[in-house]
């Protein structure tokens, strides 16, 4: 089997596509994104020398990439980030080293890109291009996160410090940009500079070693919408060796060009800050309204007027699988969704159905949820016997919003760990065991999922969406499922309502 890809071959200045095929690498699934054997077939890591070596982070644009820089003159040889292991390392000898862009995150999604980086940097040049931007971050230990602004296929205009790979090439080029991701520059580590940041927004769009020959940018330089992408990658392809100080045309060190003031703002606030901000003056709000003040509730509970309990837990465990439905009117992402559904009736539709746990949305501005809708679902099915457990979905912030649920006959709540602190949420987790609920904690990467283990949490939610840039990667349950125990209970949510 073979896959057919485009390479550009170039003789002067006469450029001749051609159609040639590329033998596919079977894997022992058949699925060419499962991990690679022990050792990958020899007939991959040529014997010969390699000019130029793209590790692949499984995208499309690597192939743009790699037409670009056989136009250019380049003999560029393409592995997938699973091709190869650490060990065949030093039996590569190349000149370069280029990180293709690529899907999802730098932490789970580059193979063995980040392995690469470390080893060849301070050897020959390396250019990272997108993920390969975040790829060189993430190794030297900065923070790659929400950017601010998604874009996909839109141009930006960007600065630059006239060095390196941006020597001579004009100020306000138009960049091309597919990405939600960027640096961090309050975690940028010393050793890395910021070279190009987008001119409206000030987003990162380029780093570089200070002291090796690797530099990164995170737009596409190989779009036929940016400009000067030849003369960048010719920058790059003119390098050799593996510190600036052996390449002195490129001026990274000279002392007479001025210094680059990359001047980033602050990220602007995702939608998952706004609702963040908006329900701690909702909960402020509440304790301020006679009858339903902090001490109010505590009173309704001392009293036991809390409804009684299912667990949580037990409910999840009597089934396999488990159903989990949601009653929900809107979100941030659709918008208006089934405005007219009616709370209680949906519940016992769901609970028919054999639901085990029904999610109600109680969140008014975004969800278009409330409490009552909540005790009105619980109302609709308390009299089926082994009842459905009742969830609040919502973004608990405060103990308040806890005694809220409890009062309004949830039998457990959501924390969403993306959104807390991680002493709050260890706080808001003891608090809801307190009163007898398990919360259910809900992750979106490895990190997160680390968190919620080390909270000893029994029931953890996976999000296939990030609730920052709102990408969805359907991916992300089964390799989050793959940390937790035996013991633990993971709930795959494929995060399409959002």
């Amino acid at each position: 089997m073979s896959t057919p890809i485009s390479k550009v071959t170039s003789a002067g200045s006469h450029r001749e596509r051609i159609d040639v095929s590329v033998p596919a690498v079977s894997t022992p699934t058949g699925d060419p994104r499962s991990p690679p054997l022990p050792n990958p077939p020899r007939s991959l890591l040529p014997d010969s020398p390699i000019e130029t070596l793209m590790i692949d982070n499984f995208d499309s644009f690597t192939w743009n990439l790699y037409q670009q820089l056989c136009m250019l003159g380049a003999k560029v040889t393409v592995l997938r980030n699973n091709e190869l292991t650490a060990n065949d390392f030093p039996n590569l000898h190349i000149r370069n080293l280029i990180i293709s862009p690529g899907p999802g995150h730098p932490n789970t999604d580059s193979g063995i890109s980040n392995e690469a980086i470390r080893y060849f940097a301070g050897r020959v040049p390396v250019l990272g291009v997108c993920m390969g931007l975040e790829c060189i971050v993430e190794s030297y230990g900065g923070t790659i996160e929400y950017a601010g602004e998604i874009m996909h296929g839109k141009t930006s205009p960007i600065r630059h410090d006239n060095r390196g790979c941006f020597k001579d090439v004009p100020q306000g080029i138009q960049s091309t940009r597919y990405h939600s991701l960027s640096a961090h520059r309050t975690t940028l580590p010393p050793c890395l500079a910021i070279t190009a940041t987008t001119a409206e927004s000030g987003v990162i769009m380029g780093i570089r070693h200070r002291e090796l020959t690797l530099e990164a940018v995170q737009y596409h330089p190989e779009s036929i919408m940016s400009e000067e992408g030849d003369a960048l990658l010719r920058n790059f392809l003119d390098l050799q060796g593996g510190t600036w100080a052996e390449n002195p045309v490129s001026k990274v060190l000279d002392p007479t060009l001025h210094p680059f003031s990359p001047d980033v703002p602050h990220r602007a606030p995702t939608i998952l800050d706004k609702i963040y901000a908006q329900r701690l003056k909702d909960v402020e709000l509440a304790k301020a309204t006679p009858g339903t003040t902090k001490e109010d509730l505590q009173t309704f509970l001392s009293m036991q007027l809390a409804p009684p309990l299912v667990s949580f837990v037990a409910r999840l465990k009597a089934r396999t699988p488990a159903l989990m439905a949601e009653i929900k009117r809107a979100s941030p992402s659709k918008g208006a969704i089934a405005m007219h559904t009616n709370a209680a009736q949906q519940a016992l539709t769901y609970a028919l159905a054999g639901a085990s746990v029904i999610s109600v949305l109680t969140e008014p501005a975004w969800f278009k949820g409330s409490l009552l809708d909540m005790r009105l679902a619980r109302e609709a099915v308390a009299t089926l016997t082994d009842r459905p457990a009742i969830l609040r979905k919502d973004f608990i912030v405060d103990e308040y919003q806890i005694c809220e649920a409890r009062l309004w006959g949830a039998d457990t709540i959501l924390l969403i760990v993306a959104m807390l602190p991680p002493d709050r949420l260890r706080a808001l987790y003891l608090f809801s065991l307190s009163l007898g609920m398990e919360p259910l904690v809900e992750v979106n990467n490895a990190e997160e999922m680390r968190t919620a283990l080390r909270l000893g949490a029994k029931v953890i939610g996976v999000n296939n969406r990030n609730l920052h840039d709102f990408n969805v990667d359907m991916g992300t349950t089964s390799r989050l499922a793959d940390m937790c125990a035996e013991s633990d209970v993971v709930l795959g949510r494929r995060g399409l309502g959002w």
